[in-house]
């Protein structure tokens, strides 16, 4: 390393500027853009560099990360094709708010006939995305520090654009290198406290739902202890799901994905809060589940997104700091518990039971299993502990509903945008940000096509603890759908025949594919066995799922 700031080269600089800015996993594709930036990542072991296949996949890496750790994903890819091969992975982390840096080179400006020109600002916007130009060597480090900030004071993904001819440009010696400072907001005061703890304190059976926006520990004790002085169950979004494990009033998801106790105490009550939920259509059930309720929306920030819904009462604050101040003013105010939750552990518990015991995984054609026992049989063989990542098709609201995870961060949405074929790379982010426990992908046969197979030897590369299920209909299950509900021919729908754990095995996976209930045997026990990823290819009958 050089004696003095004016010795460094661009490239060097910031990729040691990576490190101030909090990036400790970096994804990449190397391309001549980031060549030198990513060899001094790795050469001076500033963090961990996971190298793709795709650069799609680079991208969606990133976002695994993200949603796993909760903090600022990071990416680096090339110019021109490389930018447009990731515009559906902006457009997820766009969708889904989720903060996302990704380091992209461009062209030099007057070099015309380049092959790889295209204007990547207009790219980016397309994909609802933030850009951040790299103005000079002189501003570089202040112009990333930009980018980190807008990315997780907006969660948004950021590409921060950065000219290949200046990367051998000294970096002065006055280059600021600022942290990424924090975010605070104060609890809700004031009137409108005072109005919401009013519809609160005439509620007879009052309902707390928690979203992603109050995941954290302090927010979650503060929770429950509003609930217990309320006596209100507590239920959350799919994505905030596992943050009330193990509490006797927890009802689980509210939303489509509802078990029966969960419906009747939803549909009961009469007053909702909602903190850190944007109240989406999936979580009220196209506002059924809301409708003659007052619901009192608490944001940790005034940030909009298109899932948001109106309710009687938004406030906008700390979402801990208002739960206690709620629960204070109803001590102060000596208002009675409701009373709302005397019966509940007991169903609870009862439907706990049900859902525990081991399902008959029947074979329902030649060849095939039932999806939903088999899939409540892999979740009993798998650790409690795991990151589930779900891809998206027919088979997904059956995955949620038979392998439930225990902690909100756990659980790895990718359908933001409702693409398919986004999992095995967020997947790739989950498995090598969190390494306590095992990532098990679900995937459909043909959104695991389209993923990319190659992108396997990086999970093999990385010795991660993968388990992949793949839900193998031979379909494109929507478009199946489609054309057996208007008694139209649905062989267009079809997949060609592919032998994931015969193709899978050759590069690297051990495989099992699962045609009955003996071969469902095999896959548990390749589970618990495991040295390694393990690929199950799940057979199922297209004409025979059950949603």
């Amino acid at each position: 390393m050089r004696d003095t700031a004016t010795d460094i080269k661009l490239h060097a600089g910031l990729a040691r500027a990576l490190k101030s800015n909090g990036t400790t996993h970096l994804y990449g594709l190397v391309g001549d853009a980031n060549l030198f930036m990513v060899k001094t990542y790795v050469d001076e072991n500033i963090g961990r560099y996971i190298a793709c296949t795709h650069e799609a996949n680079v991208v969606l890496a990133a976002i695994g990360f993200a949603q796993t750790t909760g903090r600022t994903g990071v990416a680096t890819i090339t110019h021109g094709p490389a930018l447009t091969n990731v515009v559906t992975a902006l457009a997820e982390a766009a969708r889904g708010g989720i903060p996302l840096v990704v380091l992209c080179g461009d062209t030099r400006p007057g070099d015309l006939q380049h092959l790889q020109k295209i204007d990547q600002r207009e790219v980016v916007a397309s994909a609802g995305a933030e850009f951040v130009d790299m103005r000079s060597p002189e501003t570089a480090l202040e112009d990333l520090g930009r980018a980190f900030r807008i990315a997780a004071h907006r969660r948004c993904p950021v590409v921060f654009n950065m000219r290949v001819d200046l990367m051998w440009e000294n970096l002065p010696a006055s280059a600021p290198s600022l942290p990424l400072p924090d975010m605070a907001t104060a609890p809700v005061s004031g009137d409108l406290l005072e109005d919401a703890a009013g519809m609160l304190a005439s509620a007879r059976r009052p309902l707390i739902l928690a979203g992603r926006g109050a995941c954290t520990p302090e927010a979650r004790a503060a929770l429950i202890e509003l609930s217990n002085r309320m006596e209100a169950p507590l239920a959350t979004t799919l994505k905030a799901q596992g943050l009330f494990e193990g509490e006797p009033n927890n009802i689980g998801i509210c939303g489509g994905l509802s078990h029966p106790t969960a419906t009747d105490v939803i549909m009961q009550s009469d007053c909702i809060l909602a903190f850190g939920a944007s109240l989406s259509k999936h979580t009220t059930e196209e506002r059924a589940y809301t409708k003659g309720k007052r619901v009192v929306q608490i944001l940790p920030d005034a940030e909009e997104n298109p899932r948001l819904d109106m309710p009687t009462l938004r406030l906008i604050g700390d979402i801990a700091g208002t739960a206690r101040a709620f629960t204070e003013l109803m001590d102060m105010a000596e208002i009675p518990a409701s009373g709302a939750t005397n019966d509940l552990p007991a169903q609870l518990a009862q439907e706990a039971d049900t859902f525990a015991r081991i399902p008959d995984a029947a074979t329902v054609a030649d060849g095939c299993v039932d999806m939903a026992p088999a899939l409540r049989r892999l979740h009993q063989a798998l650790p409690a502990e795991r990151v589930l990542v779900t891809d998206l098709g027919r088979f997904v609201t059956t995955v949620w509903r038979n392998m439930p995870v225990t902690r909100p961060a756990d659980l790895v949405y990718t359908s933001h945008f409702g693409a398919i074929g986004c999992g095995l790379g967020e997947t790739i982010g989950a498995a090598t940000a969190v390494t306590d426990r095992p990532t098990v992908l679900v995937a459909g046969d043909g959104g695991f096509a389209l993923s990319g197979l190659s992108e396997l030897v990086t999970l093999v590369r990385e010795k991660a603890d993968v388990i992949i299920i793949i839900c193998n209909d031979g379909s494109y299950g929507a478009e199946h759908v489609q054309l057996t509900n208007r008694n139209l021919d649905t062989e267009i729908s079809m997949i060609s025949t592919i032998d994931f754990a015969a193709t899978c095995a050759t590069l690297g996976f051990s495989t099992v594919s699962v045609t009955d209930p003996d071969s469902l045997d095999e896959a548990c026990a390749a589970i618990a066995h495991r040295s390694g990823p393990v690929l199950i290819d799940l057979h199922l009958d297209s004409e025979k799922i059950d949603m």
